[in-house]
Protein backbone atom coordinates (compact mmCIF):
# COMPACT_ATOMS: atom_id res chain seq x y z
CA UNK A 1 0.00 0.00 0.00
CA UNK A 2 2.29 2.53 1.05
CA UNK A 3 4.86 1.56 -2.27
CA UNK A 4 1.44 2.57 -4.49
CA UNK A 5 1.17 6.07 -2.75
CA UNK A 6 4.22 6.60 -3.11
CA UNK A 7 4.05 6.19 -7.09
CA UNK A 8 1.14 8.19 -7.19
CA UNK A 9 2.64 10.96 -5.48
CA UNK A 10 5.62 10.64 -7.81
CA UNK A 11 4.38 9.72 -10.89
CA UNK A 12 1.67 12.55 -10.92
CA UNK A 13 4.43 15.79 -11.88
CA UNK A 14 5.84 13.67 -14.23
CA UNK A 15 3.25 12.86 -16.29
CA UNK A 16 1.88 16.22 -16.25
CA UNK A 17 5.53 18.28 -17.25
CA UNK A 18 5.13 16.67 -20.91
CA UNK A 19 1.85 18.57 -21.10
CA UNK A 20 3.15 22.49 -20.05
CA UNK A 21 4.26 24.31 -22.93
CA UNK A 22 5.05 21.30 -25.28
CA UNK A 23 3.51 22.87 -28.40
CA UNK A 24 3.26 26.71 -27.57
CA UNK A 25 0.16 26.30 -25.55
CA UNK A 26 -0.89 27.68 -22.31
CA UNK A 27 0.71 25.24 -19.49
CA UNK A 28 -1.62 23.06 -17.23
CA UNK A 29 -1.32 22.60 -13.76
CA UNK A 30 0.63 20.50 -12.77
CA UNK A 31 -0.18 17.44 -10.65
CA UNK A 32 0.34 17.42 -6.53
CA UNK A 33 -1.18 13.72 -5.53
CA UNK A 34 -0.53 14.37 -1.64
CA UNK A 35 -0.85 10.51 -0.11
CA UNK A 36 -3.08 8.88 0.81
CA UNK A 37 -4.61 9.20 -2.86
CA UNK A 38 -4.22 6.51 -5.66
CA UNK A 39 -5.19 7.32 -9.46
CA UNK A 40 -5.59 5.12 -12.01
CA UNK A 41 -6.47 5.02 -15.80
CA UNK A 42 -8.13 2.15 -17.25
CA UNK A 43 -9.28 2.37 -21.21
CA UNK A 44 -12.14 -0.76 -22.80
CA UNK A 45 -9.81 -1.27 -25.63
CA UNK A 46 -6.31 0.40 -26.51
CA UNK A 47 -6.51 -0.39 -30.16
CA UNK A 48 -9.12 1.07 -32.04
CA UNK A 49 -9.58 2.43 -35.73
CA UNK A 50 -10.28 5.81 -37.12
CA UNK A 51 -13.30 7.41 -35.46
CA UNK A 52 -14.34 4.45 -32.86
CA UNK A 53 -15.57 5.17 -29.61
CA UNK A 54 -13.31 4.53 -26.46
CA UNK A 55 -14.30 4.74 -22.92
CA UNK A 56 -11.65 5.47 -20.25
CA UNK A 57 -12.62 5.31 -16.52
CA UNK A 58 -10.31 7.27 -14.06
CA UNK A 59 -10.56 6.24 -10.67
CA UNK A 60 -9.16 7.60 -7.61
CA UNK A 61 -9.28 6.39 -4.08
CA UNK A 62 -9.98 9.43 -1.79
CA UNK A 63 -10.26 10.05 2.06
CA UNK A 64 -14.20 10.43 3.26
CA UNK A 65 -15.27 13.87 3.73
CA UNK A 66 -12.59 15.13 0.85
CA UNK A 67 -14.06 15.95 -2.50
CA UNK A 68 -12.65 15.48 -6.15
CA UNK A 69 -13.85 17.69 -9.08
CA UNK A 70 -13.07 17.60 -12.80
CA UNK A 71 -11.96 20.82 -14.05
CA UNK A 72 -10.88 20.22 -17.69
CA UNK A 73 -10.39 17.29 -20.46
CA UNK A 74 -7.07 17.46 -21.91
CA UNK A 75 -6.66 16.97 -25.83
CA UNK A 76 -3.01 15.85 -27.16
CA UNK A 77 -0.82 18.27 -28.80
CA UNK A 78 -1.06 17.88 -32.78
CA UNK A 79 1.47 15.76 -34.83
CA UNK A 80 4.66 17.55 -36.22
CA UNK A 81 3.77 18.97 -39.33
CA UNK A 82 -0.03 18.85 -39.22
CA UNK A 83 -1.55 22.22 -40.27
CA UNK A 84 -4.47 23.15 -38.14
CA UNK A 85 -7.11 22.42 -40.87
CA UNK A 86 -6.68 19.12 -40.76
CA UNK A 87 -9.32 18.31 -37.99
CA UNK A 88 -8.85 17.87 -34.79
CA UNK A 89 -7.25 15.15 -32.68
CA UNK A 90 -9.63 13.99 -30.20
CA UNK A 91 -13.77 14.39 -29.72
CA UNK A 92 -14.75 13.79 -26.54
CA UNK A 93 -18.88 13.38 -25.90
CA UNK A 94 -20.59 15.28 -22.83
CA UNK A 95 -19.08 13.79 -19.57
CA UNK A 96 -20.60 12.00 -16.83
CA UNK A 97 -21.15 13.10 -13.23
CA UNK A 98 -19.02 11.35 -11.02
CA UNK A 99 -19.58 8.13 -8.89
CA UNK A 100 -18.65 7.53 -5.91
CA UNK A 101 -18.85 4.38 -3.45
CA UNK A 102 -17.49 3.65 -0.16
CA UNK A 103 -14.27 0.67 -0.30
CA UNK A 104 -15.17 -2.65 1.29
CA UNK A 105 -14.23 -2.59 5.14
CA UNK A 106 -13.69 0.16 7.51
CA UNK A 107 -11.03 1.54 5.74
CA UNK A 108 -11.98 5.30 5.72
CA UNK A 109 -11.44 5.45 2.27
CA UNK A 110 -14.18 6.42 -1.03
CA UNK A 111 -13.33 5.17 -4.39
CA UNK A 112 -14.54 8.26 -7.14
CA UNK A 113 -15.25 7.14 -11.22
CA UNK A 114 -15.05 9.46 -13.80
CA UNK A 115 -15.97 7.65 -17.10
CA UNK A 116 -14.91 9.63 -20.46
CA UNK A 117 -15.79 8.53 -23.99
CA UNK A 118 -13.79 9.85 -26.88
CA UNK A 119 -12.77 8.76 -30.28
CA UNK A 120 -9.62 9.57 -31.75
CA UNK A 121 -9.40 11.04 -36.01
CA UNK A 122 -5.04 10.39 -36.17
CA UNK A 123 -4.18 7.18 -36.96
CA UNK A 124 -0.44 5.82 -35.10
CA UNK A 125 -0.03 5.96 -31.68
CA UNK A 126 -2.21 8.70 -29.80
CA UNK A 127 -1.49 9.66 -26.11
CA UNK A 128 -4.62 10.57 -24.26
CA UNK A 129 -3.60 12.70 -21.48
CA UNK A 130 -5.29 12.78 -17.95
CA UNK A 131 -7.89 15.16 -17.49
CA UNK A 132 -7.34 17.66 -14.12
CA UNK A 133 -9.48 17.19 -10.72
CA UNK A 134 -9.01 19.58 -8.27
CA UNK A 135 -8.70 17.69 -4.80
CA UNK A 136 -9.93 19.05 -1.34
CA UNK A 137 -8.68 17.22 1.62
CA UNK A 138 -11.07 16.42 5.07
CA UNK A 139 -8.38 19.37 6.74
CA UNK A 140 -8.96 21.76 3.54
CA UNK A 141 -5.76 20.91 1.93
CA UNK A 142 -6.22 21.55 -1.76
CA UNK A 143 -4.57 20.07 -4.86
CA UNK A 144 -4.58 19.53 -8.18
CA UNK A 145 -4.86 15.18 -9.65
CA UNK A 146 -3.83 14.14 -12.55
CA UNK A 147 -4.04 10.70 -13.93
CA UNK A 148 -2.16 8.64 -15.86
CA UNK A 149 -2.07 8.85 -19.49
CA UNK A 150 -3.72 6.24 -21.82
CA UNK A 151 -1.87 5.19 -24.89
CA UNK A 152 -4.30 4.19 -28.27
CA UNK A 153 -2.99 2.67 -31.12
CA UNK A 154 -5.32 4.33 -33.49
CA UNK A 155 -5.91 2.46 -37.72
CA UNK A 156 -6.56 4.07 -40.59
CA UNK A 157 -9.71 3.60 -42.51
CA UNK A 158 -8.05 3.22 -46.16
CA UNK A 159 -6.25 0.54 -47.85
CA UNK A 160 -2.93 0.01 -46.34
CA UNK A 161 -0.92 -0.06 -50.34
CA UNK A 162 -2.58 3.80 -51.02
CA UNK A 163 -1.92 7.04 -50.18
CA UNK A 164 -5.05 9.47 -49.72
CA UNK A 165 -4.31 11.35 -52.40
CA UNK A 166 -3.98 8.18 -54.63
CA UNK A 167 -7.91 7.26 -54.23
CA UNK A 168 -9.59 7.71 -57.34
CA UNK A 169 -12.72 10.14 -57.51
CA UNK A 170 -15.99 9.01 -57.44
CA UNK A 171 -17.22 8.93 -61.29
CA UNK A 172 -19.52 12.33 -61.94
CA UNK A 173 -22.82 11.29 -63.39
CA UNK A 174 -25.24 13.34 -65.90
CA UNK A 175 -27.68 15.41 -64.26
CA UNK A 176 -31.26 14.80 -65.98
CA UNK A 177 -34.20 17.00 -65.97
CA UNK A 178 -37.18 14.83 -66.77
CA UNK A 179 -39.33 16.83 -69.33
CA UNK A 180 -42.52 17.91 -67.57
CA UNK A 181 -46.15 16.92 -69.66
CA UNK A 182 -48.60 19.58 -70.21
CA UNK A 183 -51.20 17.90 -67.59
CA UNK A 184 -48.13 18.78 -64.97
CA UNK A 185 -48.88 22.89 -65.76
CA UNK A 186 -52.27 22.42 -66.12
CA UNK A 187 -52.88 21.06 -62.44
CA UNK A 188 -49.99 23.99 -61.39
CA UNK A 189 -52.52 26.29 -63.12
CA UNK A 190 -55.45 25.09 -61.70
CA UNK A 191 -54.06 25.16 -58.16
CA UNK A 192 -53.39 28.67 -58.46
CA UNK A 193 -56.35 29.57 -59.58
CA UNK A 194 -58.27 27.47 -56.65
CA UNK A 195 -55.70 29.52 -54.13
CA UNK A 196 -56.91 32.70 -55.66
CA UNK A 197 -60.86 32.45 -55.39
CA UNK A 198 -60.18 31.31 -52.06
CA UNK A 199 -58.25 34.61 -51.10
CA UNK A 200 -60.97 36.65 -53.05
CA UNK A 201 -63.66 35.26 -50.42
CA UNK A 202 -61.55 35.07 -47.34
CA UNK A 203 -61.10 39.54 -48.30
CA UNK A 204 -65.10 39.35 -49.02
CA UNK A 205 -66.04 37.50 -46.16
CA UNK A 206 -63.75 39.85 -43.74
CA UNK A 207 -65.55 43.16 -45.19
CA UNK A 208 -68.83 41.82 -44.61
CA UNK A 209 -68.26 40.69 -40.51
CA UNK A 210 -66.17 44.39 -40.59
CA UNK A 211 -63.42 44.39 -38.61
CA UNK A 212 -63.47 42.28 -35.23
CA UNK A 213 -62.68 44.18 -32.05
CA UNK A 214 -59.36 43.27 -31.01
CA UNK A 215 -59.18 41.87 -27.62
CA UNK A 216 -57.62 43.85 -24.78
CA UNK A 217 -54.21 42.69 -23.51
CA UNK A 218 -53.84 43.35 -20.07
CA UNK A 219 -50.19 45.17 -19.69
CA UNK A 220 -47.63 42.96 -18.09
CA UNK A 221 -47.30 43.71 -14.74
CA UNK A 222 -43.99 45.53 -13.16
CA UNK A 223 -40.86 44.41 -13.43
CA UNK A 224 -40.02 44.04 -9.75
CA UNK A 225 -43.54 42.79 -9.01
CA UNK A 226 -42.93 40.08 -12.11
CA UNK A 227 -39.56 39.53 -10.76
CA UNK A 228 -41.08 39.40 -6.85
CA UNK A 229 -43.65 36.23 -8.18
CA UNK A 230 -41.03 34.22 -10.02
CA UNK A 231 -38.78 34.26 -7.18
CA UNK A 232 -41.70 32.99 -4.88
CA UNK A 233 -42.59 30.44 -7.13
CA UNK A 234 -38.78 29.16 -7.47
CA UNK A 235 -38.42 29.29 -3.67
CA UNK A 236 -40.97 26.79 -3.37
CA UNK A 237 -39.06 24.60 -5.73
CA UNK A 238 -35.82 25.05 -4.41
CA UNK A 239 -37.04 23.48 -0.85
CA UNK A 240 -37.67 20.30 -1.93
CA UNK A 241 -35.33 20.65 -5.12
CA UNK A 242 -33.90 16.82 -5.91
CA UNK A 243 -31.88 15.91 -9.07
CA UNK A 244 -31.64 18.11 -12.23
CA UNK A 245 -31.30 20.96 -10.97
CA UNK A 246 -30.50 23.01 -14.75
CA UNK A 247 -34.73 23.78 -14.79
CA UNK A 248 -34.58 25.36 -11.85
CA UNK A 249 -31.41 27.39 -12.70
CA UNK A 250 -32.72 28.30 -16.07
CA UNK A 251 -35.90 30.09 -15.12
CA UNK A 252 -34.01 32.28 -12.50
CA UNK A 253 -31.75 33.54 -14.76
CA UNK A 254 -34.33 34.16 -17.26
CA UNK A 255 -36.37 35.97 -14.73
CA UNK A 256 -33.60 37.86 -13.04
CA UNK A 257 -32.22 38.79 -16.88
CA UNK A 258 -36.04 39.83 -17.82
CA UNK A 259 -36.39 41.80 -15.20
CA UNK A 260 -33.32 43.84 -16.02
CA UNK A 261 -33.89 44.05 -19.99
CA UNK A 262 -37.38 45.89 -18.75
CA UNK A 263 -36.05 48.11 -16.03
CA UNK A 264 -33.20 49.06 -18.31
CA UNK A 265 -34.94 49.08 -21.43
CA UNK A 266 -31.71 46.95 -23.05
CA UNK A 267 -31.36 43.70 -24.60
CA UNK A 268 -30.15 41.87 -21.56
CA UNK A 269 -32.45 38.18 -22.68
CA UNK A 270 -30.13 38.34 -25.88
CA UNK A 271 -26.42 38.70 -23.85
CA UNK A 272 -24.00 35.90 -22.61
CA UNK A 273 -23.34 36.43 -18.86
CA UNK A 274 -19.68 37.75 -20.04
CA UNK A 275 -21.54 40.70 -22.27
CA UNK A 276 -24.42 41.34 -19.77
CA UNK A 277 -21.84 42.09 -17.06
CA UNK A 278 -19.44 44.07 -19.30
CA UNK A 279 -22.02 46.26 -21.08
CA UNK A 280 -23.70 46.71 -17.80
CA UNK A 281 -20.40 47.90 -16.20
CA UNK A 282 -19.59 50.02 -19.60
CA UNK A 283 -22.84 51.59 -19.22
CA UNK A 284 -22.55 52.59 -15.75
CA UNK A 285 -25.92 50.75 -14.71
CA UNK A 286 -23.84 47.46 -13.08
CA UNK A 287 -25.54 46.29 -9.32
CA UNK A 288 -23.66 47.16 -6.44
CA UNK A 289 -20.96 44.63 -5.71
CA UNK A 290 -23.25 43.79 -2.71
CA UNK A 291 -25.80 42.15 -5.24
CA UNK A 292 -23.58 39.75 -6.25
CA UNK A 293 -25.09 39.23 -9.98
CA UNK A 294 -21.72 37.96 -11.46
CA UNK A 295 -22.00 35.26 -8.76
CA UNK A 296 -25.53 34.57 -9.65
CA UNK A 297 -25.03 34.32 -13.47
CA UNK A 298 -21.88 32.23 -13.16
CA UNK A 299 -22.96 30.04 -10.69
CA UNK A 300 -26.06 28.94 -12.60
CA UNK A 301 -23.97 29.03 -15.72
CA UNK A 302 -21.64 25.97 -14.12
CA UNK A 303 -24.68 23.99 -13.25
CA UNK A 304 -26.42 24.31 -16.66
CA UNK A 305 -23.87 24.50 -19.24
CA UNK A 306 -21.17 22.64 -16.89
CA UNK A 307 -23.26 19.54 -15.48
CA UNK A 308 -22.15 20.89 -12.23
CA UNK A 309 -24.28 19.66 -8.95
CA UNK A 310 -26.05 21.91 -6.97
CA UNK A 311 -27.94 21.46 -3.19
CA UNK A 312 -30.79 23.32 -1.63
CA UNK A 313 -28.61 25.08 0.31
CA UNK A 314 -26.85 26.34 -3.19
CA UNK A 315 -30.69 27.00 -4.68
CA UNK A 316 -31.26 29.40 -1.68
CA UNK A 317 -27.74 31.22 -1.96
CA UNK A 318 -29.26 32.29 -5.84
CA UNK A 319 -32.47 32.70 -4.58
CA UNK A 320 -31.08 35.39 -2.08
CA UNK A 321 -28.32 37.18 -4.63
CA UNK A 322 -32.16 37.43 -6.71
CA UNK A 323 -33.59 38.99 -3.98
CA UNK A 324 -30.97 41.45 -3.46
CA UNK A 325 -31.04 42.34 -7.41
CA UNK A 326 -34.69 43.17 -6.57
CA UNK A 327 -34.31 45.58 -3.62
CA UNK A 328 -31.29 47.53 -5.86
CA UNK A 329 -34.08 47.48 -8.73
CA UNK A 330 -36.53 48.97 -6.41
CA UNK A 331 -34.54 51.64 -5.23
CA UNK A 332 -33.05 52.37 -8.80
CA UNK A 333 -37.07 52.53 -9.43
CA UNK A 334 -37.80 54.62 -6.90
CA UNK A 335 -35.08 57.21 -7.34
CA UNK A 336 -35.69 57.53 -11.43
CA UNK A 337 -39.48 58.37 -10.24
CA UNK A 338 -38.42 60.63 -7.77
CA UNK A 339 -36.51 62.13 -10.25
CA UNK A 340 -38.98 62.36 -12.74
CA UNK A 341 -42.08 64.02 -10.40
CA UNK A 342 -39.18 66.87 -9.79
CA UNK A 343 -38.40 67.20 -13.40
CA UNK A 344 -42.63 68.11 -14.09
CA UNK A 345 -42.83 70.18 -11.39
CA UNK A 346 -39.80 72.28 -12.49
CA UNK A 347 -41.24 71.97 -15.88
CA UNK A 348 -44.68 73.55 -14.69
CA UNK A 349 -43.47 76.46 -12.81
CA UNK A 350 -42.39 78.96 -15.50
CA UNK A 351 -45.52 78.24 -16.95
CA UNK A 352 -47.43 78.93 -13.86
CA UNK A 353 -45.44 82.45 -13.91
CA UNK A 354 -46.36 83.33 -17.21
CA UNK A 355 -50.11 82.65 -16.96
CA UNK A 356 -50.51 84.75 -13.48
CA UNK A 357 -48.44 87.66 -15.28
Amino acid sequence: MRRTLLLASLLGPVLAAPLAGADGRPSLPAATIPPPIVVTSTADRTTVAVGERVTVVYSARIPEGATLELESLVSPARPEGQSATAGFVLDFEPVDPLVSEKGKGRTGLVDVRQTVRLAAFVPGETRVPGPVFSYEGPDGTKAVVRPPEVTLTVSSRLPADQEPGQLAPKPERPVRIPSRSPWFWASIAAGILAVAALVLWLVKRRKKKGAAPAESVPPPPPPDVELEAALAALAARAASLDGDARPFYTELTHAAKRFLERHLGQPVLEWTTFETVRRLREGGTEPPREVALPELLTGADRVKFGRAGSTREDAARALENARHLLAWGRVRMAAQAAAEKAAEKAADKPAGKGAGR
